[in-house]
């Protein structure tokens, strides 16, 4: 048996049993049953099951299991995820620590934008520091991932950070940032988005600008 396998099995169950019995129900009858069932790979976000998931054994269960040497990447970007779920100042100092420690995710940049994708159910200046720090990052999808999650935290610290983004050339660059400036609805990017929003040489960008511009002017 490899270890990516033994670790998939391992996430389901833990979400499995915390969505299905109470967190201390872990004789083995029970661990087989939940493995037995047909439908043991149905996503197991939801209310009932992260409720029973918010404690600190299971999160650090879950933790241990992301940082394990060897852990096939996939299943690292699930984890992430899932620990992004349960949203806890636990989950949240763990995401940022994995976020900025380069030999966690050395070579793999997937992992490193999941990470900045699961910042993004956070908030707060650490959390906003990290992911501006991601905008100058070598890869592609990080920066794109760390753009989309500044505009979902919400914290007009950004902003003019995300206006510099606008003038790179890529255009999901440009396209992630007018629409994260658009979340943010903060009139310091109006100038910006109306040049772009003029521009009738780029038609797929101009609409998210009138977009983002409708938003910001609705906040006002």
């Amino acid at each position: 048996m490899n270890i990516g396998w033994k670790i998939e099995v391992a996430i389901i169950l833990i979400f499995s049993i915390a969505a299905s019995m109470p967190v201390s129900a872990s004789d083995p009858d029970s661990i087989m049953r939940e493995l037995q069932k047909n439908d043991w790979e149905v996503r197991l976000i939801n209310d009932a099951a992260l409720e029973r998931m918010n404690n600190q054994q299971s999160t650090e269960a879950l933790i241990e299991l992301i940082r394990k040497q060897g852990l096939d990447w996939r299943l690292q970007m699930r984890g992430i995820r899932l620990l992004a779920q349960i949203h806890t100042p636990l989950a949240e100092d763990v995401l940022l620590q994995l976020f900025s420690d380069i030999f966690f995710h050395q070579g793999c940049p997937a992992v490193k934008s999941s990470l900045a994708l699961a910042l993004g159910n956070f908030a707060g200046p650490k959390v906003v520091e990290a992911l501006i720090e991601g905008l100058d990052d070598l890869e592609l999808p990080v920066r794109e991932a760390s753009i989309v999650s500044l505009g979902r935290v919400g914290d007009a610290t950004a902003v003019p950070y995300l206006i510099a983004q606008l003038k790179d050339m890529r255009f999901m660059i440009k396209v992630s940032a007018i629409r994260s400036l658009g979340l943010l609805r903060d009139g310091r990017a109006v100038s910006s988005l109306e040049k772009i929003a003029g521009n009738a040489g780029e038609p797929l960008l101009r609409r998210e600008a009138f977009i983002a511009l409708s938003m910001i002017r609705k906040q006002s």
